[in-house]
């Protein structure tokens, strides 16, 4: 389903199906919709978008909600000789969603043993007993305690004996009136109550028109009277009546089982819509009774006063036009033809707008389909989603039973037993079986060699592109990086990101240039490699000098990487990026605040999702240290940002809002009051410091009040490794235990062993990749480990801290973003390519799953690490996130045993 409003209408028929408001379903009643697809091809593309509808409900071989569909062959066969309601109903109950307990459609089952009899002209007409009996019969079949009541009364439920001889006779004369005759008159008694002279549940009066009370009469006896009258009548005619006969019980049904509930674990489950699905045939007779079905459900649904279904169909508007000219009668309220017009936005508007239960049966939603359009080209339809169960309701209330005898049986012993429980004080971190990252060596050249060294390999590789597109064999792209300065002297370099993420472009854009050549349907890219200065300086002017070469004819750039920092003068860059309507992909620039148009996206995890670990992980994990070896969670939080740095105070204020416990912020700026921002007004819990060593006593006399203190360090390394000489022999903590929660920015740092002689520091810090050679690596990311260790050494400063492999990640994504344009269209243009990242690209990394579906701007559930900082190197002790896109590399738990959930992406 493709064109415009589709995207609209999908998203609203989503929220229809699984709407946000459990009482909804319940109280909110929906027309149906009959999308009419036009053209030569209409019935070709009637089946496809009925397909993509199947396959956003039934996406992995399961049902992810009730429905049920009826293809164009099966309305053909049935229309005018059988109601379209006997399949609906019989499918809905087949392959129900998983743990979410049967559907009981007793009203239904009860209407259609009575129009099955009706439509068999072999039977008999019966009278009420007769019925009466036909139908007990069925329900026996069903249901297994019926079933033993009617063998204990002598007789098996298909008519035979249960024992031979006078044996047999005796115990049938004996227990047959209290195991057979008395449950079918009582069970026959409930019906007429039920449906008669109940005043909440007697739809089928009010169908009838008959008054409800006691002085109704028999249930039986009336439907035996309905079902001659209608066999005396014209066939068509009485298939229309039995219509709406199921079709009101199938809806009071399906309106009892969507009341929300909190206590019963079936109700607790019905948290969608049930789902009709039609696809409508070309010829008349098939496209008519299509009509008529949608006319009466609309009756049904106002009379039984259900919301709780979401009816769908598909038809050639051909078909419709001749049904109307064959002489298909119309209803008094127009037909389904005469329904409301519009296009997909405004079905769209009318069902997110629907609200109550109209007076007047609503009439069917009709919208125009756009001309069918390739596969690769057609809306990526992401399938409903809606809550899942790890237990079945009737799993679910058996162990609430045993739960609560348990309890009840032995409180004291359950007492007793969490009381002497010992909790777990073992620290976090120093486990023996954990792959470490090794300390890094520190190369001999200088930082610029490494820098030119880098550049020169993207060079080389679009010399290349050169030569084998300058021949005619393909198509070639460019991708323009934009970075920052190289460090000054190889110490500086533990700060600087500017050549691991050139190294993982080069070695991106060897890959993908590989696979170019095999494949003549793939882009070759070159790379446009700008230096916006050191701390990205310069690159506003940067992004504007790439905003007006993109505008020159025969320009070939098809996008922008980088921005390995997220800063005022980045994010600022992004935003002319976006006016220019060029997309770009971020590689470690983490703050939520880039995020400034829809031209942005990016392969790290969002500073959200990082403070949420974090602050998930100083609540709940042993990390602070009493000094005996034992640990425990924080109970106190000091927060060190600067309110400067775009990163820094954003992620330091997440995490405050995260940890609960009203954690003290201290703000800091490099250079002082003087270099930073104006006095203001102070705020309660915060306060702000003019040099490094007020910093470390105002941290060192928090630390004292509670030595259960995390301090979490969101502003820069450079100031870190600053803070640290000051609070280890300029304060009164001096040999005081210090626990140190930080950020990425901390990484490249500490993985070189810039915090290794402070055997007082218990440091943790985040990272995007987890060590290389660690059994969760996905082949991809083992595989890029092993080019870096094969270009650039196996003990290189930065093979572990994920710069490198974003870099590489956000080549990737651009790249399938390019190749889907080059597929569907035979062109790439920035265009093109901003409609492969909107449709969604899902694909793995080197850093991890990059699931960054329509409509976001981040991949899924993105990797996370927490590592531990030793003396023999970084340990993970927290991983969470999409490693690989199958179940078994996603790790959902952390902790001793998996104790602890991980944090995940709505």
């Amino acid at each position: 389903m493709e064109g415009e409003g589709a995207e609209e209408f999908i998203e609203a028929l989503k929220g229809a199906v699984v709407p946000r408001d459990r009482k909804a379903k319940g109280r909110d009643l929906l027309p149906p919709v009959l999308l009419l697809a036009d053209g030569e091809r209409a019935a070709a593309h009637a089946h496809q978008a009925m397909r993509g509808l199947r396959r956003m409900l039934y996406p992995d071989g399961a049902k992810r909600v009730p429905y049920a569909a009826l293809g164009p062959d099966e309305i053909r066969d049935t229309a005018g000789r059988r109601p379209l309601t006997l399949d609906l109903g019989r499918e809905l109950c087949v392959d129900v969603p998983r743990r979410t307990g049967r559907l009981r459609l007793t009203d239904f089952f009860l209407m259609r043993d009575i129009v099955e009899q009706a439509l068999d002209p072999r039977a008999p007409e019966p009278d009420g007993r007769a019925l009466r009996d036909h139908c007990y019969a069925q329900r026996i079949a069903r249901g297994p305690l019926l079933r033993a009541l009617w063998t204990l009364g002598g007789e098996s439920a298909e008519g035979g004996t249960t024992g031979p001889g006078w044996v047999a006779e005796l115990r049938r004369l004996l227990m047959r009136p209290l195991f057979q005759l008395l449950p079918r008159w009582w069970w026959g008694r409930r019906r007429t109550r039920l449906l008669l002279r109940s005043t909440r549940r007697g739809w089928y009066a009010d169908w009838r028109r008959i008054s409800h009370g006691r002085t109704a009469e028999d249930f039986f006896e009336n439907a035996a009277r309905l079902l001659r009258a209608e066999r005396g009548r014209d066939r068509e005619a009485a298939v229309g009546r039995w219509e709406e006969l199921l079709l009101h019980a199938l809806l009071a049904d399906l309106r009892r089982a969507a009341r929300p509930g909190r206590i019963s674990p079936w109700r607790r489950r019905r948290r969608t819509r049930c789902v009709f699905l039609l696809e409508l045939p070309e010829d008349a007779a098939g496209a008519a009774a299509g009509e008529r079905f949608l006319e009466r459900y609309g009756e049904a649904a106002r009379d039984t006063r259900c919301g709780a279904v979401v009816v769908v169909a598909v038809a050639p508007a051909g078909a419709m036009d001749v049904s109307r000219a064959g002489g298909a009668a119309p209803s008094s309220a127009g037909g389904a033809g005469a329904g409301e017009s519009g296009g997909l936005g405004r079905a769209a508007a009318r069902l997110r707008g629907a609200s109550g239960m109209p007076s007047r049966a609503p009439r069917p939603l009709r919208a125009v389909l756009s001309g069918p359009v390739p596969e690769s080209e057609g809306l990526d339809l992401d399938p409903v989603s809606p809550r899942t169960f790890r237990l079945g309701p009737a799993a679910e209330l058996a162990l609430t039973g045993v739960v609560v005898a348990a309890l009840l049986s032995a409180p004291g012993v359950w007492l007793l037993d969490r009381v002497g429980a010992e909790p777990d004080r073992g620290c976090l971190g120093g486990a023996s079986s954990e792959v470490v990252a090794g300390r890094p060596e520190l190369s001999a050249d200088s930082p610029r060699k490494q820098y030119e060294d880098a550049r020169r390999l993207i060079r080389e590789e679009n010399a290349r592109v050169d030569r084998e597109v300058g021949d005619g064999d393909g198509t070639a792209r460019t991708v323009v990086h934009i970075g920052s300065d190289v460090a000054a002297d190889p110490e500086g370099q533990r700060y600087n990101a500017a050549v691991p993420e050139l190294r993982g472009i080069a070695l991106a854009q060897r890959a993908l240039n590989d696979e170019a050549r095999n494949d003549s349907q793939k882009v070759w890219l070159r790379v446009d490699s700008r230096n916006a200065g050191d701390d990205f300086g310069h690159a506003p002017r940067i992004a504007r000098q790439v905003a007006e070469d993109a505008r020159k004819k025969g320009s070939g750039i098809i996008g922008v990487v980088g921005f390995s920092k997220s800063l005022k003068q980045t994010q600022e860059a992004v935003r002319i990026l976006g006016g220019a309507r060029i997309p770009v992909i971020g590689t470690t620039a983490t703050a939520d605040l880039m995020q400034v148009n829809g031209y942005y996206r990016r392969v790290a995890p969002t500073d959200s999702r990082e403070a949420a670990v974090e602050a998930d992980f100083a609540r709940r994990g042993n990390i602070m240290d009493d000094g005996t070896g034992s640990c425990s969670p924080a109970r106190a939080a000091v927060v060190v940002k600067d309110p400067r740095d775009l990163y820094s105070d954003e992620i330091g204020t997440l995490f405050a809002g995260r940890f609960g416990a009203r954690p003290f912020t201290l703000e800091y700026t490099p250079g002082g009051r003087s270099g930073g921002i104006a006095e203001g007004p102070g705020q309660e819990g915060v306060a702000r410091k003019d040099s490094i060593g007020e910093l470390a006593d105002a941290v060192c006399e928090r630390v004292i009040a509670n030595p259960r203190t995390v301090v979490y360090w969101a502003s820069r390394a450079l100031q870190f490794s600053a803070f640290l000489d000051d609070f280890g022999d300029n304060t009164a903590c001096e040999g005081r235990k210090l626990t140190v929660l930080g950020g990425n920015d901390l990484t490249t740092a500490a993985l070189a062993g810039e915090y290794a002689d402070r055997p007082w520091l218990r440091l943790y810090h985040t990272v995007h990749v987890l060590p290389a050679g660690h059994p969760r690596l996905s082949d991809i990311a083992k595989k890029f480990n092993a080019d870096y260790a094969r270009d650039f050494g196996s003990h290189d400063l930065w093979r572990d801290d994920g710069r490198a492999a974003l870099a590489y990640d956000a080549m990737q994504l651009m790249a399938e973003a390019a190749n889907r344009a080059f597929r569907s269209t035979d062109d790439v243009e920035r265009s093109n390519v901003q409609i492969g990242l909107d449709n969604g690209i899902r694909k793995q990394g080197a850093s991890g799953y990059l699931d960054v579906g329509r409509g976001r701007s981040v991949p899924r559930d993105k990797p996370l690490v927490i590592l531990h900082h030793t003396d023999r190197g970084s340990e993970p002790v927290l991983y969470c996130g999409a490693f690989t896109q199958n179940p078994a590399g996603r790790a959902t738990h952390w902790g001793p045993k998996g104790k602890f959930s991980c944090p995940r992406d709505s």
